[in-house]
């Protein structure tokens, strides 16, 4: 058939039409396309760092625990802090715990494939309150723990910091003085025939070797960090350090009442969910930092497996463990109530180590005031002789 189109074009389609009454063809169809924008990719974090802070854990059982006491169930419950965590590895890892409850398994062993985020002692902990059905209590107990940690790291910070930013200034300033003011005086004093004092000839001369050698010195620098830095890493030489740590007058005390608080926190913790003392020490010795305790607790399970008491295996250890600690948890074991004894031993040590930290600023303001004023008047001496001799030169 031949008609004309909307422009007076002849068109025939006789063909098409009798080839689709045979079943041949199918009628053509307008094709209609649209020209739709190219989304531009959005930046999915492919270099995001996978980590979870302590506070966002600490939020995570918190969160968890109070909905599972108000009676709402786990799948709902992980649904609902899913969407409100802003972490995006967390959420990422609260939906993979959410499919995994919603296909029969058990919260602990979704844990397991994130050791870096939940320890071992929550993954041991969340496990015995799920078999005695007191999953809710276990969460509590664990967002406690992890709060104490933080107030504690929060403390320990808040201590160093004063004394760190004394030091960086102190730092920045020699350097500003060593790069910028004093090449200038050199010139000054070597023009006027000024004998250089000793601390100028020795920022003279370092100037002179950075100026010719710095980038090879530079090099060897960051080489010698990366070294010592892979030589630590090592268990032994990690252990020697650990070691030498805790012989440090108040570093070693501020290190061992830290463990002590620990220790005793976590030990208890574990101990009140249903766990063996066997078990549990080896749990708690993964979560101390120090490797020298980690280490000897260690060591004290396998003790404990042959039948010897708690009590006896400090006693074994008394650079580690203070006679108080040790004739506390021997009335725990004797009464009975050693999650009780553990208990004002980890507040007995969290009450020391916050009076050492609150006392910490107190005790360095004054050394750093000391050296503050040697370096600056070291630094005066050496550069008013040259200055009054050059006056006299002038005069």
């Amino acid at each position: 058939m031949k008609y004309l189109n909307k422009k007076h074009q002849p068109i025939d389609d006789t063909n098409d039409l009798v080839k689709s009454k045979l079943g041949q063809v199918e009628p053509k169809k307008k094709v209609i396309t649209k020209h739709t924008p190219k989304k531009r990719k959005k930046f999915t974090g492919a270099f995001q760092l996978k980590r979870v802070s302590l506070t966002a854990r600490m939020l995570f059982l918190d969160n968890l625990a109070t909905m599972l006491k108000a009676s709402l169930s786990l799948a709902p419950a992980l649904q609902t802090l899913e969407k409100e965590t802003k972490n995006k590895y967390l959420k990422e890892i609260i939906l993979s715990l959410k499919v995994k409850v919603e296909n029969g398994q058990l919260l602990s062993s979704g844990m397991k494939e994130y050791p870096k985020v939940f320890t071992e002692m929550i993954i041991a902990t969340v496990e015995v309150g799920e078999n005695v059905g007191m999953l809710d209590e276990t969460l509590d107990n664990l967002a406690h723990i992890l709060k104490a940690q933080k107030k504690l790291k929060s403390k320990v910070f808040g201590a160093l910091m004063y004394p760190s930013i004394v030091l960086i200034a102190l730092i920045g300033v020699s350097l500003f003085l060593s790069f910028f003011v004093f090449p200038q005086l050199i010139s000054i004093f070597e023009g006027a025939n000024v004998n250089l004092p000793i601390v100028l000839i020795a920022v003279q001369t370092i100037i002179s070797v950075l100026s010719l050698y710095g980038w090879y010195i530079l090099a060897g620098a960051v080489g010698l960090f990366i070294v010592i830095y892979f030589i630590f890493k090592l268990s032994k030489p990690k252990l020697w350090l650990h070691r030498l740590l805790l012989k440090i007058p108040l570093v070693g005390k501020i290190i061992r009442e830290l463990s002590l608080t620990r220790f005793s926190s976590n030990l208890q913790a574990l101990l009140a969910s249903g766990l063996s003392i066997v078990k549990s020490l080896n749990i708690v010795a993964k979560t101390l930092n120090n490797l020298y305790y980690r280490q000897h607790i260690q060591e004290m399970a396998l003790e404990l497996e042959k039948g010897i008491s708690l009590a006896k295996t400090m006693d074994k250890r008394p650079d580690l463990f203070p006679s108080l600690t040790i004739q506390l948890c021997e009335i725990g074991e004797q009464t009975g109530k050693l999650d009780d004894i553990l208990t004002k031993i980890s507040e007995f040590y969290e009450e020391r180590v916050n009076n050492i930290l609150a006392n910490l600023s107190t005790i360095i303001e004054p050394i750093l005031l000391v050296l503050v004023g040697i370096a600056v008047g070291f630094i005066a001496v050496s550069i008013i002789g040259p200055m009054y001799e050059l006056t006299n030169s002038f005069a």
